[in-house]
């Protein structure tokens, strides 16, 4: 979706946009778990626009990356939305402002959430790419 030189950067450089890639979803889920749930304390609006762009730029990079892989892209954004939401559970146990977000439901739903998303968009760019070539 992004045209073929971005792919074909991203193939010659695998190692910087696999640790690009990795480090945004960490950061971003870690950071933006407590802002994008709309039933929660904490929604906003601009933080899911800024999630689903980071998101998009992370599916199309995997795009370069792993060819026809879906499962291993799904499990991967699963562990790695994961290890954020941990990292961010860990960095501020004990907070109030967290306890309406350690619910069981939020924290298996919401990596489940965001692998879904990556893997949609990954096969929406993918056959989008496919129509334009």
């Amino acid at each position: 979706m992004l045209g073929e030189t971005f792919y074909h950067q991203i193939r010659q450089k695998r190692t910087s946009f696999t640790i690009l890639s990795i480090t945004l979803i960490i950061f971003i889920s870690g950071i933006s778990f407590t802002y994008v749930i709309p039933t929660l304390k904490g929604f906003d609006w601009i933080f899911v626009f800024i999630t689903l762009i980071s998101y998009f730029l992370a599916a199309n990079v995997f795009i370069g990356l792993y060819r026809n892989r879906i499962l291993m892209i799904y499990m991967l954004s699963f562990a790695l939305s994961s290890m954020g939401m941990g990292w961010r559970v860990w960095l501020e146990w004990e907070e109030y402002s967290l306890v309406e977000h350690m619910n069981p439901i939020v924290l298996i739903g919401y990596p489940t959430v965001v692998a879904s998303i990556i893997v949609l968009i990954y096969q929406l760019s993918t056959k989008l790419n496919a129509i334009n070539n």
